[in-house]
């Protein structure tokens, strides 16, 4: 960022401009017009609404934390979701039971895990057969058992997205700006004025910056790099073979992967952690033979029936924090606030994110 006291000509003026049209700006411009309906509001992105990371989410929300201060966030996200679903009528949020399975020595750091102060308990004999018909082949090693928590949520991240910013263009003098990519953030005249890569200029009195997996690449960049913030890889596949009904989604803790059902496209997702660091959204990202090779052995461990049905997939990348605890924070000065670091979390913690940016900007506790 830069400052800049030169006036700022014939740009459009706006009172709020959020950068990023993923989960967490369409969330800070909805809660932005709802504590102010007269709010003239910018949403600003260089692609598409929901696309990027929000749209290729698995929409899986745990309500887990790696830290105290992420499982705070988790339980305040989810309370916020609920608020949603019940503003809006729909979340797009559906209740999941969850399976685990886990060595024995972890389950008491698991159980720490749970944002809800939850604790995770065996599967019984009628789950157990659930898991056998659903999860074909499905085995464990002998230090290892399956557990059961209470329900968690699979959500439809871009359908969530595209609601929210459907309400807030929905209001007069609220615009969507695409194709323009934020290359600059600097003071101007008393305003905050955004550069794009062409040359075109808008200002507003305050600004968030949301730019998920581009926080490396852009106005924030520098700040994220302080802050210890990293590009990686995150790659899902697809198992191309209907969930039954009832079926639950089973996460594979030791190895930090999870299969859940995707109903609207009538497959699972299976995700696994990929090893690729420094991989940037704007480059080339494809599901390459290793992330192929470690699913095809997890399959194997552990649900071998699932290996003639792993075909095709979704790979993007995101923006990684130390400890997953996204930066919400004051960039440049007073005025302009960046949320980053979803760190593969970014859509269960956007609600939060989204909640503390706006009350950084309106002085709010």
């Amino acid at each position: 960022m830069s400052e800049r006291t030169t006036g700022t000509g014939e740009a459009p003026h706006y009172d709020l401009a959020v950068v990023g049209a993923g989960a967490v700006g369409a969330l800070a411009a909805y809660y932005a017009v709802r504590r102010d309906p007269g709010r003239r509001v910018a949403v600003i992105t260089h692609a598409g609404r929901g696309t990027g990371a929000t749209r290729l989410s698995a929409g899986f929300d745990t309500l887990t934390g790696h830290n105290p201060a992420q499982r705070a966030l988790a339980a305040r996200s989810t309370a916020l979701f609920d608020e949603l679903a019940a503003g809006l009528g729909d979340a797009g949020r559906a209740p999941v039971d969850v399976r685990w399975l886990v060595a024995r020595e972890n389950r008491a750091a698991l159980d720490a895990t749970m944002a809800d102060g939850g604790r995770t308990r065996p599967v019984t004999r009628e789950q157990r057969a659930l898991l056998d018909r659903t999860f074909p082949g499905l085995g464990h090693d002998d230090d290892q058992v399956l557990l059961a928590t209470a329900p968690m949520t699979a959500g439809q991240p871009q359908w969530l997205t595209d609601r929210l910013l459907d309400e807030v263009l929905g209001r007069p003098d609220n615009t969507l700006l695409e194709g323009f990519r934020v290359t600059d953030v600097r003071r101007a005249g008393g305003r905050v004025e955004l550069v794009a890569a062409d040359g075109s200029r808008i200002t507003a009195a305050k600004a968030v910056l949301a730019p998920g997996p581009w926080a490396l690449d852009g106005p924030v960049a520098a700040a994220a790099r302080e802050r210890g913030a990293r590009v990686k890889k995150v790659v899902a596949f697809h198992i191309m073979r209907p969930p039954p009904p009832g079926a639950p989604a089973l996460v594979l803790e030791d190895a930090d992967a999870f299969l859940l059902p995707h109903r609207p496209g009538g497959h699972w997702i299976f995700s696994i952690t990929s090893p690729d660091w420094g991989r940037g959204p704007d480059e080339p990202l494809t599901v390459d033979a290793r992330d192929r090779e470690l699913a095809r052995a997890l399959l194997a461990r552990h649900i071998p029936g699932f290996l003639p049905h792993l075909l095709g997939g979704r790979v993007f990348s995101d923006c990684f924090t130390p400890g997953h605890l996204p930066v919400v924070d004051t960039v440049g000065g007073d005025g302009v606030v960046m949320a980053i670091g979803g760190s593969g979390s970014g859509y269960r913690l956007a609600p939060a994110m989204a909640e503390d940016a706006l009350n950084l900007l309106d002085g709010r506790p």
